[in-house]
């Protein structure tokens, strides 16, 4: 035993030592109530919401990509098709005019109208398998949006209740931060740093009840004659279980 802080009370339930149990008990509850807010089921059930909403967003996006790409090659095709349209009809306006005299001319654009003729046939082709490929990605994104829009409002409803369980906890962690150190203020301060020390070293228990021979912190019986000097011993004195090195509290 050593007692170099002043532990005496005017009554044992207002002693440091019974401060500093009070202290202990307020602390566990902080580390349960900070262990739930790590740990909120709320978020557990958000989380694999966001799992699917990311999945089908990343699916979306690539899907989306696809479709842009058909969509470019389209443009092009049309593009590609009204120039041979126009190509076309200036050819026939030609025909028609002054501007064709000789028959090797007529000749001549009547053998490019043909091959127009069988671009335009070509081009045809690839814009009805442009139009057949983009069809199922299509049909793809709207079932994507349609799966997607029941799925953003679960996950809405659950950032909701994360959010509230999160403002709960987080006030009552603040409330016990508060009582905290209230009691903190009513311990000498070379018991509290020795207490804070050890709770670091000790899975967040630095102090521990002796109940019925048994230190409370690491359930270890004391030997009878320990546990005779620590009941006899002087009001004030700091005991150590000799099992963790926790202080006891008889």
């Amino acid at each position: 035993m050593d007692g170099e802080p002043d532990v005496s009370g005017t009554h044992e339930g207002e002693t440091p030592l019974r401060r500093l149990l009070e202290l202990q008990d307020t602390d566990v509850h902080v580390d349960q109530l900070a262990y739930r807010r790590r740990h909120l089921p709320e978020q557990a059930a958000l989380d694999p919401l966001l799992a699917q909403l990311a999945s089908l967003d990343e699916e979306r996006l690539a899907v989306s990509a696809e479709r842009l790409e058909l969509t470019a090659r389209e443009v092009e095709l049309e593009r590609e098709t009204a120039a041979l349209v126009a190509r076309v009809a200036a050819i026939e306006e030609r025909a028609r005019s002054a501007a064709a005299g000789s028959y090797r001319d007529q000749e001549a654009m009547a053998a490019e109208i043909e091959a127009l003729g069988r671009r335009r046939s070509e081009l045809e082709e690839l814009e009805l398998e442009v139009l057949e490929a983009a069809e199922p990605l299509d049909a793809r994104l709207a079932q994507i949006d349609a799966d997607r829009a029941p799925l953003v409002v679960k996950v809405e409803a659950g950032r909701v209740a994360v959010s509230v369980a999160a403002e709960e906890i987080d006030a009552a962690i603040a409330a016990a931060a508060g009582d905290r150190s209230a009691l903190a203020a009513g311990i000498p301060a070379l018991l509290l740093g020795e207490y804070e020390a050890l709770r670091q070293r000790l899975d967040g228990v630095g102090v521990a009840r002796l109940v019925r021979g048994v230190c409370a912190g690491c359930h270890l019986a004391l030997p009878a004659t320990e546990v005779d000097r620590l009941h006899k011993a002087a009001p004030g004195s700091i005991a150590h279980c000799e099992q963790c090195g926790r202080i006891l509290v008889p």
